[in-house]
Order: structure tokens, then C-alpha cells, then sequence
């Protein structure tokens, strides 16, 4: 009941916000003095406004739905690929340097729509935090392939992770202070890599930035004890940064 609480009032904080706006912009557009500059900017931001509404929706259908898709072999890079030019169209990644490292040409057995939704909502969240920074934001994509583990590191040079909110960091509708989101894309992002015989973790955190491990396995159906790095899940050491040993 507590959970249903906290989803109720973050799906009606969160839509009567966007609707406030959706509003208040088209009662501006009936005026017939206003430049095409503005009318513009107006048209723009019902247009951010129905994107970030859309977004919560279907972080709430996803969250809620127990279906799997089956898992296809494919390329891995070029699902972190469309991950990054999605994020590039968002708002909150158009002011953001996003730059990635040489992608080795990496296969795995996977669902290709769910894993760039958890990018995606890594690589989002990376953006918002980078946009807190004293310096010009930026945000850093490497990915890796050791043994049987593919590893999708995220690294923003934002303020870091409120201590108050790391351990919960992964719990549904925790939203470490942003006042427009569901609080889902950590927990999603979580699932989808346990789904994939991996993991999300926080590997460290602190003033000068946050860095996110994404780690899936290349054939899920392998028996995790025989894999190389062995461990799912996550852990936070007590100075904040994870224990990946």
C-alpha cells in the first residue's frame, strides 16, 4: 500500500505538472499579438511537455508488465548507438557533450528494445546530472568485452549521487531530488539487466562525477557460477563507490 501511495502521487505530481504547462502555453496561442518567435518556443514546449508525459507512461507500462521478449543475437553496439542518438533528441541531452569510446563489434543473445531502454535511461539520467556541473557538462560511453560479460560504462562529470538516496538508489520511485521524474529508470534499467544475466551498478560517485556499469552476459543461458565474473546485483561500499572485486 505504501508503494501504491508513492506511485499515485508521482504519476499525479508528475502529469498535473506537464498539464499545467500544456495549458497555460495554449491559452498564451490564442493570443493573436504574440511574434512567431514565441509562438514557437510555446509549440516547443507542449512539445516537452507531451514527450516527458509520454516517457512516464510508458516507464509505468513497463514497470508493471511481467512479459519478456525472447533474446536474438545481435550487435550490441549498435543497440548503445541508437541508445545515444535517442538521448541526443532529448531536451535534457541537447546541450550535453556525449562522447563515446571505439565499440568493439560485440554480439550477444538479447532483446534489443529493452536494453536501449535501459541505456537510454542511463545515459539520460548521466545527462541530467552533467547539466548540474560546474564545468561545460559531458557525458562518456565505453563499452567492453571480457570472458563472457559485455560491460556499458556511463560516466557524467556532474555533482554525484545524493548520499541520502544510494542505498535506495535502485528501489521504484526513488528520484535523487529531480522534480520531474518517475523514479523508475534505475529500477527498470536493473531489470532488464538481470534479464540479461547481468546487472546495474554504481561504481562510484562523488563531487566530480558518477559512473554507471551496465553488465549483461553474452549467452544468457549459460549457468552464471561458470562465468568468469560470477556475481549479479549490487553493492555500495560505505565511501559510496561499488564493490566490483
Amino acid at each position: 500500500m505504501s508503494a501504491i501511495g508513492r506511485m499515485a502521487c508521482s504519476i499525479s505530481h508528475d502529469m498535473r505538472h506537464s498539464l499545467t504547462a500544456i495549458y497555460a502555453n495554449a491559452e498564451f496561442l490564442e493570443s493573436h499579438d504574440i511574434c512567431a518567435s514565441v509562438r514557437a518556443n510555446l509549440l516547443l514546449e507542449i512539445q516537452e511537455a507531451v514527450l516527458a508525459m509520454t516517457e512516464r507512461i510508458d516507464s509505468l507500462l513497463q514497470f508493471g508488465s511481467g512479459r519478456k521478449s525472447p533474446l536474438i543475437h545481435a550487435r550490441v553496439s549498435l543497440v548503445v548507438e541508437k541508445a545515444v542518438a535517442a538521448v541526443k533528441f532529448h531536451p535534457d541531452g541537447r546541450n550535453v557533450s556525449i562522447t563515446v569510446g571505439k565499440f568493439p563489434s560485440t554480439e550477444a543473445g538479447i532483446d534489443a528494445r529493452n536494453l536501449e531502454s535501459a541505456i537510454y535511461n542511463l545515459l539520460l539520467n548521466a545527462c541530467q546530472a552533467a547539466a548540474s556541473s560546474t564545468h561545460v557538462p559531458a557525458v562518456k560511453v565505453h563499452l567492453t568485452e571480457v570472458d563472457e560479460r559485455i560491460y556499458i560504462t556511463i560516466m557524467d562529470n556532474g555533482p554525484g549521487v545524493p548520499a541520502s538516496v544510494r542505498r535506495t538508489l535502485f528501489d521504484p520511485f526513488v528520484t535523487a531530488g529531480k522534480p520531474n521524474g518517475t523514479g523508475l529508470g534505475l529500477t527498470l534499467a536493473r531489470r532488464i539487466a538481470e534479464e540479461h544475466g547481468g546487472s546495474v551498478r554504481l561504481e562510484k560517485s562523488n563531487r566530480e562525477g558518477t559512473v554507471f556499469t551496465l553488465t549483461l552476459t553474452k549467452n544468457r543461458f549459460l549457468p552464471l557460477e561458470n562465468l568468469k565474473s560470477g556475481r549479479t546485483g549490487f553493492e555500495i561500499c560505505g565511501n559510496g563507490s561499488a564493490n566490483c572485486s
